[in-house]
């Protein structure tokens, strides 16, 4: 299973674009005269549980002495190489089970490149009851699946192990292995019912939460008395097990674009089960959802305490950490490095008396973050929406949908979200409007419950800090069709989009539709999220090109990269990063 290549030998940029191959190329070459090629000692093949580590070594050694880069392509969704170390890390979860990953460790002196493969099986050892289907009826281009998802000790507390949750699934007619549709998972907000509807262009899943465990679960000792030992992910299983389901049950779902669409409850669950199982996830959509448990009303806490026991208990989560800092999500994006490849759209109101603007401009207790700040300081792929609006009422003003012509990276042509692709995470913009700080600004005082919220109906009478509405990452685009992805280059074109719609309908309020709100250049730092083959060793110098504009940057301390400040036109330029030392 080894072969020695030339070196540099990729695959040639997509020229799609007029300059698509700026910048440094792959250039087909030979060994040097007299160099010896590195040697891989192959690895062999595991196979390993679900739920258990895996952690796998990978010994190179070069008969020159050169220094040596590996690489592992093609790695299963969740793992993760230490190139520094030498060291491959992977825990498959329960639904990863019963299927095999073909890996390709890449090494290369700086002119040769040695090749070897290996095989990770995940056996499936983790097997909830299967869902059994109740009901099946034909729909306009898509048939209607009832389903009853009946709990073990894994998919509930052991108390009420045995109860069964009813589901909705819709499978577009004409879907097949060689013609996949995407996955859209549809959460639902608290006292909600699963979602009936379906489309032909999509599978839909509608799971339920009767209990409103806001898609995550509740103490392993209820119901019998009070919540007590661990708070398990319970909800987020079944979710979890539903999807499993259906990619196994029907080929024409699409697993690369599987995402995740949630309201109130079911925003907060779409943020959550998305940021901390992203290895499954393309997209998360949330709207009015609260991404901060400790920062919830007085009142929803009090719920909450019913299932997952006070914050001041700190009981554990089952995996050693206290539950209410689990979900926190601006810990998740400081800690959890799998997280900020996510890709994110939220949308929250200042006059939301329910879940109130305070879910994303006031700070975690835990890490002293906003949501928003955590989103920008993690470099996490995100557009954030803001408005006057109620708690899924459109803002007196500018109406719902204001902020554009309904763009959907899952459906889009260009803009394009799946798990197995690269993206520009965009951050820091030009155009960014400011949220405020979470204080008030005199107009409206201070409610534990609602916060600084007005009447939904009397523009301008909201008493948060800020501006009125705006976004966070509007209008910037990537041609996700003409990304290439190599070990040694990366190319992606970008540009800023200003199209149809209306200018600002009164003075401090934005555009709306696609219309540009803002001046032209915008700038905006960009992070290379989810590259398959190019990737960093922490620090590491690396070349960018973009345009007549060129520089070096060095890689996080996670070896993610980060070009800041690119100046961003109305046309396609693409920007290419390269290896400083190539």
């Amino acid at each position: 299973n080894i072969e020695v290549r030339g070196a540099y030998q990729d695959t040639p940029g997509d020229t799609t674009h007029a300059d698509a191959s700026a910048g440094p190329g792959s250039s087909a070459g030979g060994t040097a005269a007299g160099n010896r090629p590195p040697t891989i000692e192959p690895p062999g093949d595991r196979s390993i549980a679900e739920d258990e580590a895996l952690v796998q070594t990978i010994a190179v050694a070069d008969p020159d002495g050169d220094p040596v880069r590996v690489f592992l392509l093609d790695l299963p969704p969740g793992a993760r190489w230490l190139e520094s170390e030498r060291r491959l890390e992977f825990t498959p979860d329960f639904i990863q089970g019963g299927r095999s990953w073909q890996v390709r460790v890449v090494a290369d002196d700086g002119s040769a490149r040695a090749e070897a493969t290996f095989s990770i099986t995940v056996e499936d050892t983790i097997r909830p009851p299967a869902p059994t289907i109740v009901e099946s009826v034909a729909g306009d281009g898509f048939t209607r699946l009832t389903l009853s998802q009946k709990t073990d000790d894994y998919l509930d507390s052991p108390g009420f192990a045995g109860r069964a949750f009813d589901a909705i699934v819709t499978a577009p007619e004409g879907a097949s292995a060689t013609d996949r549709r995407p996955v859209r998972v549809l959460l639902h907000g608290f006292d909600g019912v699963p979602a009936s509807d379906g489309w032909s262009g999509e599978f839909r899943i509608a799971p339920h939460d009767p209990d409103g465990t806001y898609w995550w679960g509740y103490a392993e000792s209820l119901p019998n008395g009070a919540p007590a030992g661990a708070v398990r992910e319970y909800t987020a299983r079944r979710v979890l097990h539903l999807i499993e389901w259906v990619l196994r049950e029907h080929p024409g779902a699409d697993p690369e674009r599987v995402y995740l669409d949630g309201v109130s409850m079911g925003g907060a669950g779409a943020m959550t089960i998305g940021l901390v199982h992203g290895r499954h996830f393309a997209w998360v959509s949330a709207l009015v959802g609260q991404a901060i448990p400790r920062n919830h009303r007085p009142s929803r806490l009090a719920t909450l305490s019913g299932l997952w026991g006070a914050p001041e208990l700190g009981l554990d989560d089952g995996a050693g950490q206290v539950v209410w800092d689990r979900m926190d999500l601006t810990r998740v994006l400081r800690d959890e490095p799998a997280s900020r490849e996510q890709m994110l759209f939220l949308k929250h109101g200042k006059d939301d008396t329910t879940i109130h603007f305070g879910a994303v401009v006031i700070a975690s207790p835990l890490t002293g973050r906003t949501f928003y700040d955590a989103l920008q300081s993690s470099a996490v792929g995100h557009l954030a929406v803001w408005d006057e609006g109620g708690h899924l009422i459109a803002d007196p003003v500018l109406g719902d949908g204001w902020w554009q012509l309904g763009w959907n990276p899952i459906f889009d042509a260009t803009a394009i979200a799946r798990r197995d692709l690269a993206f520009p995470a965009f951050t820091r913009s030009s155009l960014d409007r400011d949220p405020g700080d979470g204080t008030g600004n005199g107009a409206r005082p201070w409610d534990p419950e609602t916060g600084f919220a007005g009447d939904v109906a009397a523009p301008g009478d909201t008493g948060w800090t800020g501006e009125i509405a705006g976004a966070l990452n509007r209008a910037l685009r990537w041609d996700g069709t003409a990304i290439v992805d190599e070990i040694d280059r990366f190319a992606v074109p970008l540009r800023v989009l200003d199209g149809d719609g209306g200018a600002a309908p009164l003075p401090g309020y934005p555009t709306t539709g696609d219309r540009l709100d803002g001046a032209l250049p915008v700038t905006v730092d960009v992070t290379l999220r989810r590259t398959r083959a190019f990737r960093a060793t922490p620090g590491e110098r690396m070349r960018w090109e973009f345009g007549a504009a060129s520089g070096e940057v060095d890689a996080d301390p996670d070896g993610q990269v980060t070009v800041p400040a690119l100046a961003l036109g109305a046309a396609w330029t693409t920007l290419v990063v390269t290896r400083a030392g190539g």
